[in-house]
């Protein structure tokens, strides 16, 4: 990138329970030593970032930074999706996953020096009911957990997801799942299933290991039914990344995938909740969005 570039940084001032909005004149002041001319385009409602971004591909723009958390990084992306616009990441979430999953790290200044130096590269994308994600899916427990998280308004980052996951492991029911994907067909009382691109959630939890983001596969992780006297080690296990030998744990590489449950269940993506539903339909884009890396 050459010097002074305007960049267009679509900013979520209410990213990390509004505590982004507090932080607009110091990131400001850190993209122009970094060389950059940011031109902020301030959300006030939901969906907004997406018809920002479009506007922005519309004009020919060749990078969109997108400064919030997991949430506003999958609106942009909506637009940015099957384009030559690139998306830079800008971390003032509470979970920052996707970038954990891209990089390791989650690091404000590493981020920045990244959106400078770095190159766009094609990453694969998520479909799920004609939505994209960029990060995870998950449907049942921690669909309910990242509801429970996102309704209260005391818990930020990974304890308070911890704090949510806890609550729902003493009171979360089972609930029958039957699962069609290329990779195979199952069916078994469960617990969840996400369906990830990367390899982290829930601010931290490790529930994918090994994920790629540009292999061209999702990964199914499908957890059976366990009482709950058992849930909270296995929790643990989750969130280290030390479950998948499990025998109650079912793992797969798919390119699409079609999930139904007995009942209506939360599902969220990139840490945003979208209608409860008893049916998924899945499906991989393999390098269908450039990311400033």
């Amino acid at each position: 990138m050459g010097a002074m570039l305007e960049l267009p940084v679509i900013f979520n001032p209410a990213a990390d329970r509004g505590r982004a909005s507090s932080r607009a004149e110091e990131l400001k002041a850190r993209l122009t030593e970094h060389g950059f001319r940011p031109v902020f385009l301030r959300t006030t409602a939901p969906g907004e970032a997406t018809a920002m971004a479009r506007d922005l591909v519309a004009k020919g723009v060749p990078v969109v930074a997108a400064a919030g958390g997991d949430g506003t990084l999958n609106e942009v992306a909506q637009a940015l999706v099957g384009t030559n616009t690139a998306l830079a990441i800008i971390p003032l979430g509470s979970g920052n996953d996707f970038l954990r999953s891209l990089v390791g790290v989650v690091d404000l200044a590493d981020a920045l020096r990244r959106v400078r130096q770095g190159k766009p590269r094609p990453v694969d994308v998520g479909e799920a009911n004609g939505r994209f994600y960029l990060n995870s899916l998950g449907m049942g427990i921690d669909g309910q957990i990242a509801e429970d998280f996102i309704r209260w308004k005391f818990l930020r980052g990974e304890l308070g997801y911890l704090w949510a996951a806890l609550y729902e492991v003493a009171r979360f029911r089972p609930f029958e799942l039957r699962l069609r994907s290329d990779a195979g067909s199952w069916e078994f009382q469960g617990l969840m299933v996400s369906v990830m691109n990367g390899s982290h959630t829930a601010g931290g939890f490790h529930l994918a290991p090994g994920a790629s983001l540009t292999d061209g596969a999702l990964n199914l992780i499908a957890i059976r039914h366990y009482p709950r006297i058992v849930r909270v080690p296995i929790l643990v296990r989750v969130r280290q990344g030390k479950h998948l030998g499990l025998r109650r744990v079912k793992t797969a590489l798919v390119r699409w995938a079609e999930v139904q449950t007995s009942r209506p269940l939360r599902v969220y993506v990139d840490g945003e909740l979208l209608p409860r539903t008893d049916r998924l339909s899945i499906r991989v884009h393999p390098g269908a969005l450039k990311v400033v890396l």
